[in-house]
């Protein structure tokens, strides 16, 4: 909200005209006419209560219908899967893993790489941990 909305709001709360008669004049006019009004009717005693209850028994639906389309999701892939692997002719083939065989060194310097990066970020985290 700006100073020119401020002052406007509060000139026509406190029952004084406004400076101007422009567009924003009279919206304000019409909304605090129409916030003033008795909407007429009235919520039940009870209607706090069964909203709560309606809340809290929603996440319980909402968890199963969560479940069902995981769970069809997984069936379709599947069925997807199986029907491209049937279509295609698709061969497992694990040649890739002779020509791999080669660079076992690297394969060892990547795992002790990648715990060494575990370890750091253990002993970083932890560091932080204590200081916060």
């Amino acid at each position: 909200m700006n100073l020119f909305e401020e002052e406007l709001q509060r000139r026509l709360e406190n029952g004084q005209n406004p400076k101007d008669d422009g567009l924003d004049a009279k919206a304000y006019q019409e909304v605090f006419r129409i916030l003033g009004k008795d909407p007429g009717y009235e919520l039940s005693a009870r209607f706090a209560e069964t909203v709560v209850g309606k809340v809290l028994n929603k996440p319980q639906t909402r968890l199963a219908n969560d479940y069902f389309w995981f769970g069809a999701g997984i069936f379709f892939l599947a069925v997807a899967f199986l029907g491209t692997v049937m279509f295609t002719g698709f061969r497992l083939d694990f040649g890739f893993l002779n020509v791999m065989a080669d660079y076992w060194g690297l394969a060892v310097f990547g795992m002790v790489f990648i715990g060494f990066l575990n370890w750091l970020d253990k002993k970083l985290l932890k560091s932080r941990q204590v200081q916060h």
